[in-house]
């Protein structure tokens, strides 16, 4: 995302303040509800993440990002994508870093 923003200039950055994305109303009374349990770092840094990421779009388009029903989704999403392309070995490696890097 820090790419696609620092990368916008000119025509660029036209394009991303073309945005229009869908108002999707009350996630908290339309969406499922989960709750999940992260190590302490790991939770601090999610938030610097959304707080970095709503500032770079706020100053580069004119589109509010919103915790639950963008910013969420899209760390899911991406996450997602990512266990599916990735093997066994992969997924353990992945596992040894969140250990190393937020476990307690």
């Amino acid at each position: 995302m820090d790419s696609l923003l620092e990368n916008a200039s000119g025509d660029d950055a036209n394009a991303l303040e073309s945005y229009d994305l869908e108002d999707l109303g009350n996630v908290k009374d339309d969406w499922e509800g989960m709750t999940m349990y992260v190590p302490e770092d790991l939770h601090n840094a999610l938030n610097l993440a959304y707080r970095e990421l709503s500032l770079e779009t706020a100053q580069a388009t004119n589109y509010d990002l919103q915790k639950l029903q963008d910013f969420y989704p899209l760390l899911i999403a991406v996450g997602l994508n990512n266990l599916d392309q990735s093997d066994t070995d992969d997924l353990l490696s992945m596992l040894e870093y969140l250990q190393s890097e937020y476990g307690e």
